[in-house]
This record gives structure tokens, C-alpha cells and sequence, in this order.
């Protein structure tokens, strides 16, 4: 507990050994995995962990416990490295939380989404329908959402801008089609997959409008408040945290806003420094304190857990 606050961070990336390893993979005309691996940790200052998730995540664990953090949902960030987070998940139940990034265009995309929803008990997928070139309103994906609305599964869908730091470290381009990036695609999907909870990263990325007119049109889309939220620089209107989270309480409410702090990476670890900031901001703009709990804990805790 942070002051008044439990702390539930929806936003973590598990950045095992296997991720990376399946990432310097996806190079052309790479070197051995283990000198790729080294020029990576090289160019980012980042320590590559060893291959034992489990022991990644004790060391997640150590550094919550540091910072009064109670629990932590895990992304795999990568298709194929679902058993990392698995394994990590099962080491620490109570503190740790699973989802995995599935590839739309895979052809063993539902035969891995059963496995790992029902039978790993991962609790959602994330979906980057940008840079895997397909609409969320592909039918391709309906499948897919009519498993996810059968097991309450959580779906978290990036669209706006789409930054990947560990792929530019590998010199691997993030390439993405800006057709499939706004907000307001997910209406009809969120609308026709109504027992669905899906959850839109970073109040949009950049497409903070749009993300806005999803909120109003659908009671069952969410938003996140991930990381130092940098798209605001970009913005036309330039405008503050303060600015979006006021605008986004008013069309979303305190009952859909989650908490996030897009840590991933060592040896950085843990970005308390979004925690500080959000919190001291919630006590600022005097967002009651029924409201902020929702906010913090509450409303990740019912996604995971049901209503309280």
C-alpha cells in the first residue's frame, strides 16, 4: 500500500530470456542468438535475465515488496513466450496475473489461445492490430473474442502510437499500419462482444478523442494510464495528465480507469516514478478517495477477480 492506496499495476511486461531470444529471431541476416543478445543488452544498457522465469519473477517480486506494490499483471510481450509467464504466474499466484500477445495471423492462433486461457489460466491476450495488419473488425478474429467472452478473458488493445524500445535495441523496425490504429474500430466489436472487458492501453496513444468516443459509446471499454504517456507531447493540444484524466473521468468515469505503470525492463525495474506522479496527481485534482481505489486496485481486482 502506497499512502491510502493499494496498488494493483495492470501494465508490467515480463521480458524473460525467452522474449528476447525470440525477438533477435526475427532479424534478417542476424548473428548467433548469444552476440545478438550482447549487442542488444549493449545498445539499451539493459541486463538480459537468465533463462529461469521463475527466478525472473522472484526478482519482480523483491521489487514490488520494495515498493508497497500488492499485485502486478504480467504481459508476455511476445508470441511464444507464453510458458514464461505461465511458469511465472504459477510461482506466485496471489501477486502475479498472466496475459499473452497473440499473433492474429497465426494459423495455430485459436488451438494456443485455448491452451493458455483455459487450460494455463492466462486471464486475457493483448492485441496490436497495427503493427500485425489486421482490423479488430476482421471476422478472422471472431472466434477468438467469442472464446474470450466465453472464459472472461480481459482483452487489452493498443492503438495510436505503438513505440517497442526492446525492438528498436534489437534493430528491428516496428512496422505498422495506421489504418488499423484508431479506437473507434473496436465500437462495433465492443458492442457485439458486450460481456467482453477490453481494455485500451495509455488512454489511446495518441488517439485520445477517438478513445474518448469509444468510452461514451461502450460501457464495457476501459482504459489504462500506463507509463510517462509521452504521445502527449505530440498531441495537437498538448496537453497535460491532469487535462486527460479529467477529461477521461468524465466520459469513463473513476469505474473504468485502470492503473498502469508500463515497467519492463532492468535494470530500471519497477518505474515508481509513475506511481508517485499518478497518485500525488489523484490527491491533487481531489478525486475522492472511494474513486481513486478504483482507479489503484479495485477495478483490476474485479476484471481478475469478479466484483468485490
Amino acid at each position: 500500500m502506497i499512502g491510502l492506496f493499494k496498488i494493483f499495476d495492470s501494465h508490467v511486461h515480463f521480458y524473460s530470456n525467452a522474449y528476447f531470444r525470440f525477438l533477435v529471431k526475427q532479424k534478417t541476416n542476424r548473428l548467433d542468438i548469444n552476440t545478438e543478445l550482447k549487442n542488444l543488452a549493449a545498445k539499451g544498457h539493459l541486463e538480459i535475465p537468465g533463462e529461469d522465469p521463475i527466478a525472473l519473477a522472484k526478482k519482480w517480486i523483491e521489487v514490488i515488496d520494495k515498493w508497497k506494490i500488492e499485485r502486478m499483471m504480467l504481459f508476455g510481450s511476445i508470441p511464444g513466450d507464453e510458458d514464461s509467464v505461465v511458469k511465472a504466474v504459477q510461482a506466485f499466484p496471489t501477486r502475479l496475473t498472466g496475459m499473452f500477445t497473440v499473433d492474429p495471423n497465426s494459423n495455430v492462433l485459436m488451438e494456443n489461445a485455448e491452451k493458455r486461457l483455459k487450460q494455463d489460466k492466462l486471464r486475457g491476450i493483448l492485441l496490436y492490430p497495427s503493427m500485425y495488419q489486421i482490423s479488430v473488425q476482421d471476422s478472422w478474429l471472431d472466434p477468438l473474442f467469442q472464446l474470450c467472452e466465453e472464459v472472461r478473458a480481459i482483452v487489452f488493445t493498443q492503438f495510436g502510437k505503438l513505440t517497442i524500445k526492446s525492438r528498436d535495441y534489437a534493430g528491428i523496425p516496428v512496422v505498422v499500419n495506421e489504418e488499423f490504429s484508431n479506437p473507434k474500430d473496436l465500437i462495433p466489436v465492443a458492442k457485439k462482444y458486450s460481456r467482453i472487458r477490453f481494455v485500451v492501453p495509455h488512454f489511446g496513444a495518441g488517439r485520445f478523442e477517438e478513445t474518448l468516443e469509444l468510452g461514451k459509446e461502450c460501457s464495457n471499454v476501459y482504459v489504462d494510464t500506463a507509463g510517462s504517456n509521452s504521445w502527449m507531447t505530440d498531441h495537437p493540444s498538448k496537453p497535460d495528465l491532469r487535462q486527460v484524466l479529467q477529461k477521461t473521468l468524465q466520459v469513463f468515469g473513476a469505474g473504468r480507469i485502470i492503473f498502469g505503470s508500463d515497467s519492463g525492463m532492468f535494470p530500471r525495474g519497477y518505474r515508481y516514478d509513475i506511481v508517485d506522479n499518478q497518485t500525488k496527481l489523484a490527491q491533487e485534482m481531489r478525486i475522492p478517495l472511494p474513486d481513486a481505489k478504483k482507479i489503484f486496485y479495485e477495478n483490476m481486482a474485479s476484471l481478475i477477480d469478479g466484483p468485490q
